[in-house]
């Protein structure tokens, strides 16, 4: 006999695996014995997996006297059957195979990540019984024998479930009832009543045994498997507990609430049908949805999921998982026949997809017979949803990013409501909805807090929230919710989250894994702009201060778009960069919604935006703001985003983004699968961006040379040492936070990276490099220096650009010759001249080793690393194997034309330079704009400069200066330091400078202190979130 441990978790002790993972119920290549004693991947991550699908009940399970097993086609998860248990009280199944443990360290040393092996299986229920199945682990167990470990399964309930728990970290230890007998240290003996046992390193039995409370039933078991899995999803439920609790959403809300008034249920009503007005008008643009209005089609699919209902009223039908829960099963590691059931799995996403379509089309539908036959899918597709195991209290082992697969089983489950109302499944569904929704507890709670602003809430369940708050049956609930969800949202949009969590930021920047990032930002604007439009002039609107963080968001990004962000922006898809596009419609809603800053009912500054952005005229914004309103033409100018670590500067039609990291700020995101050569993205990169398609102006990543990023300093390596060294994710950040930007009068910028490599493996640690631009209307003096590494093998290059040759990015120009030829290549030196198939002009000074070339490259793709290949035009300056303390200085001319390049490059000749380069070096770059006659300043230390206005800046900073006549004075002054931690709130860090002569303040700005005395003239700003300060002087004799 034994009892189970109460609350008690014992770790396994287990043996490293030498041979064979635990042999599959089918033919495997996992039997293969390794006799080297290595660790084989595969057949690490290899899951074993036991199914039912034969003809004939497999000879290694086994059953006591009192139950009866037969396979049956009735339900099923994995292939057509099942094993079928009717069972009476007490009675087992015992499946005799080994269990050959996989170690977490082992599991997740082969993987990469953290790792956990996973016993998991699915079981059906036809009743409820308030009472546990008991699932023991041992050694020769049979029905009566004493396990080693295991765990309870609460069984109240009906439906399909399944059961996930980590082998070495989940597990109960059984206790041998008996005498214990142990000798102390004095030799003495002593005697207990159970003997404590834990799991054994050779166990070959799992046990199941039949509650005790219900005399008799019916189980239906399935897909038994054992494999590796991430150790963060194993999540608790109502069926077991495990290590990992995701608690449930609470609304908080008072037992007794006010009743609603006629006012407020009419807004409800209100925001429902600007809900289904929404989605009936959804195009196949909204998150990859693919609309489906065909009648025929629909019914097509549906027929294809074989979900039907028996005479006994039994469902089966093909089984559903969500995407992420795929990886408990390793497909790419599944044996063949395993491999070819899990495929007649379906998805979730495609699933919910065919719902929404199904009651898209039913609200449009004015045919009575399709409307009927549409409920009637509709109704089915629920039942059998709900009967695979979606259910509240089921975890399904995990089902983290609900989001991205369920999305459109809220939206549909609200248009279908009053349907589902009818078939008594309304509340079931709410219910669901709701558990499942946990992942998001910290917003679908609506309780302000550091989590609140999660952009994948907004990108994925925001307005699913919205349609399950719609759900709720009791209009005084409803309400009461309404008006919690109006007052949340305005602080999630409003709020600065602390330190690197998810969020909007001052800057206009907002946070998704801990940076800026437009690929989950852009969805999220998107769907929180529809939010407020639809809130809008109800009594659970969005507060001014909400769309105000948001309209500063939205706008910034369309500063930083044209209409897709730069490289140095795309996370981890490096050429599927987002585009404004992707959230135009956000600026006409957002606009609707009124101006937060003064009051006005439409905000012209959106409208404006809109219009340019859907290149929509003058004369048809009347139809669509209720007035005439001008297009916006595309931002000119200079901008910060020291949140991201970049600046932008734009002239005409031509975008440059200026990228650096920082302690602050990743470099880039590198998946298993996603931008495995991604690691010179933010390496100083200076990206020439024209508005339009990047596929057709060569950016593109077919024979893309992912070393000459535009604008970066690298070491050019083989790919194979390019790629990540890290086989999963790295997102690496800087040892110090000083590289960013800064910008003067909204049209001048200076661009700051400070680089010191990392120690990791694939790096070159001596690697070192200062780089900096300034950026002058459409000119930028490129300068770096103290360029060192140790790397003998690979030369160290500044590229200048890279795009593929197309019928828009073609011919180049070099020293006045226009080149087609095509291979081209040639050396060029100080004084020479090159313009890109963009138009942008290069003009190389100081003694510079330049290359170009139009030639063919083949590269690999950042996912599958298969080979890729095309016709490029690209130049570089090289700096040689192992250089010491090279340098670089080039002019970047926008719109250039050969006239203007020739004429620079004849003035420069002449000694005559629209630049000068005061200083350069390890502690300072400084240069001067002769044209505009401003100077930036960039101080990698305190620095003392020799030349201008600036008598001193003690400490790391980023100044710009320009003067305007003889007694006036601009001066701007910033550092990227964001000085915040990763769980911490940015802070104000003083900046100091120290003027030559008397000034005083024309225009005061409270950030910034100035103090006169002693023929000098001391500022201090006040650097906040890297967002330059500037102050006007005029000069005080």
């Amino acid at each position: 006999m034994y009892t189970l441990f109460r609350f008690k978790f014992t770790a396994l002790t287990v043996a490293t695996l030498l041979g064979a993972v635990a042999c599959t119920s089918h033919p495997s290549a996992n039997n293969a014995k390794n006799t080297n004693n290595e660790i084989n991947k595969k057949m690490l991550m290899q899951a074993t997996i036991i199914d039912f699908d034969g003809n004939n009940i497999p000879d290694f399970v086994s059953a006591s006297k009192n139950s009866t097993l037969s396979l049956s086609p009735e339900r099923y998860i994995m292939g057509n059957k099942s094993l079928k248990w009717d069972w009476q009280a007490g009675s087992t199944v015992t499946i005799h195979h080994p269990i050959k443990q996989v170690p977490d360290s082992v599991a997740s040393k082969i993987w990469g990540r953290k790792a956990t092996q996973v016993l998991s299986f699915w079981i059906y229920n036809e009743s409820p019984v308030d009472d546990y199945m008991i699932v023991d682990l041992g050694r020769g167990l049979g029905p009566s024998g004493s396990p080693d470990t295991g765990i309870k399964v609460k069984m109240n309930f009906s439906g399909w479930r399944a059961i996930g728990v980590s082998l070495q970290n989940d597990l109960e230890g059984r206790e041998i009832e008996g005498l214990g007998i142990s000798e102390n240290e004095a030799g003495e003996s002593g005697a207990r009543n159970t003997i404590a046992s834990g799991a054994k390193s050779d166990m070959d039995d799992i046990r199941f045994k039949a509650p005790l409370k219900a005399p008799s039933g019916t189980f239906y078991i399935d897909r038994i498997m054992l494999s590796i899995d991430d150790a963060r999803y194993q999540w608790s439920d109502d069926q077991v507990k495990t290590r990992l609790h995701v608690p449930k959403i609470d609304f908080r809300l008072p037992k007794k609430l006010p009743p609603p008034t006629a006012g407020e249920l009419a807004a409800t009503d209100g925001i429902r049908d600007a809900l289904v007005r929404v989605f009936i008008q959804v195009n196949t643009d909204e998150n990859g949805l693919v609309i489906v209005d065909n009648y025929e089609k629909l019914r097509s699919a549906f027929a294809a999921l074989r979900i039907k209902r028996n005479a006994e009223g039994k469902l089966s039908g093909r089984h559903i998982i969500t995407d992420k829960q795929k990886v408990l099963y390793q497909p790419e590691f599944m044996s063949a026949v395993d491999k070819q059931r899990f495929d007649d799995y379906v998805y979730l996403a495609d699933y919910a997809t065919l719902m929404f379509n199904i009651s898209r089309l039913y609200q449009v539908s004015t045919v009575p017979a399709q409307r009927q036959a549409l409920v009637d899918m509709y109704i089915l597709m629920t039942q059998h949803l709900l009967d695979q195991g979606f259910v509240d209290g089921s975890a399904l082992v995990t089902t983290h990013h609900w989001g991205y697969s369920s999305r459109w089983w809220y939206i549909s489950a609200m248009m279908m409501s009053d349907e589902l109302e009818k078939h008594h499944l309304r509340q079931q569904v709410a219910d669901a909805l709701l558990w499942y929704s946990r992942e998001f507890k910290a917003n679908f709670d609506m309780r302000p807090g550091s989590e609140s602003s999660d952009l994948d809430y907004f990108n994925t369940l925001s307005r699913q929230h919205l349609a399950l708050l719609m759900l709720e049956p009791d209009p005084a609930k409803r309400i009461a919710l309404l008006k919690r969800f109006g007052e949340y949202i305005n602080v999630a949009l409003s709020q600065i989250p602390p330190g690197s969590r998810d969020g909007l930021r001052p800057d206009g920047t907002a946070w998704r894994h801990e940076g800026n990032y437009p690929g989950y930002s852009f969805p999220a604007f998107k769907n929180a702009s529809q939010l407020v439009y639809m809130l809008q002039g109800t009594p659970f609107e969005v507060r001014k201060e909400g769309r105000a963080a948001l309209k500063k968001a939205m706008v910034s990004a369309w500063i930083y778009s044209n209409p897709a962000t730069s490289m140095g922006l795309a996370g981890r898809h490096p050429f599927n960069s987002s585009s404004v596009k992707l959230f135009q419609d956000s600026f006409r809603w957002l606009a609707l919604a009124g101006n937060p800053q003064t009051g006005e009912k439409v905000d012209k500054d959106l409208a404006a935006i809109y219009l340019q952005i859907t290149k929509t005229p003058e004369h048809e914004s009347e139809a669509l703001f209720g007035q005439t309103i001008k297009p916006a033409s595309l931002p000119q100018g200079n901008w910060t985003f020291n949140g991201g670590a970049f600046g932008i500067h734009r002239f005409s039609d031509k975008m440059v983004t200026l990228k650096a990291y920082n302690s602050n700020v990743w470099s880039s995101e590198i998946y298993y699968a996603n931008n495995r050569y991604g690691r010179y993205q933010s390496h100083g990169a200076v990206q020439v961006l024209p508005y339009g398609s990047q596929k057709e102006i060569g950016f593109t990543q077919d024979g893309w040379d992912w070393n000459r990023n535009p604008g970066t300093t690298t070491i050019h390596l083989p790919l194979a040492e390019l790629d990540s060294p890290n086989p999963h994710t790295l997102m690496l950040r800087g040892d110090q936070p000083f590289s960013g930007h800064s910008s003067l009068a909204g049209k001048y910028g200076m661009f700051a990276f400070k680089f010191d490599a990392p120690s990791m493996p694939k790096f070159d640690s001596s690697f070192t490099a200062r780089k900096t631009a300034l950026e002058t209307e459409n000119r930028l003096v490129l300068l770096g220096s103290n360029i060192s590494n140790s790397t003998t093998k690979y030369p160290t290059e500044t590229t200048l650009f890279q795009h593929g040759i197309t019928d828009k990015a073609h011919a180049l120009w070099v020293n006045g010759e226009r080149i087609t030829a095509f291979p081209y290549q040639r050396t060029l030196g100080e004084g020479d001249w090159l313009i890109d198939g963009h138009g942008t002009g290069y003009l190389l000074t100081l003694g510079a080793k330049g290359e170009v070339r139009r030639q063919h490259q083949v590269s690999a793709n950042d996912k599958t690393r298969k080979p890729t290949e095309a016709d490029i035009s690209v130049a570089w300056l090289s700096h040689g194997e192992k250089p010491q303390n090279a340098e670089y200085e080039y002019l970047m001319v926008l719109e250039a034309t050969p006239g203007r390049m020739q004429q620079l490059a004849n003035d420069y000749r002449a000694g005559k330079k629209p630049y000068e380069v005061l200083r350069k070096d390890n502690v300072a770059h400084i240069v001067r704009d002769n044209v505009t006659k401003t100077i930036g300043y960039t101080a990698f230390s305190a620095v003392t400069p020799a030349d201008g206005v600036v008598k001193s800046i003690p400490q790391p900073a980023i100044i710009m200066a320009q003067s305007r006549g003889d007694k006036e004075l601009i001066v701007s002054g910033v550092t990227p330091d964001l000085n915040m931690t990763r769980t911490t709130a940015a802070t104000p860090v003083p900046i100091s400078v120290t003027l030559h002569g008397q000034w005083q303040a024309s225009v005061p700005n409270p950030q910034v202190s100035v103090r006169a005395a002693g023929g000098t003239t001391e500022l201090t700003f006040s650097s906040y979130f890297g967002i330059p300060q500037e102050i006007i002087l005029k000069y005080q004799p």
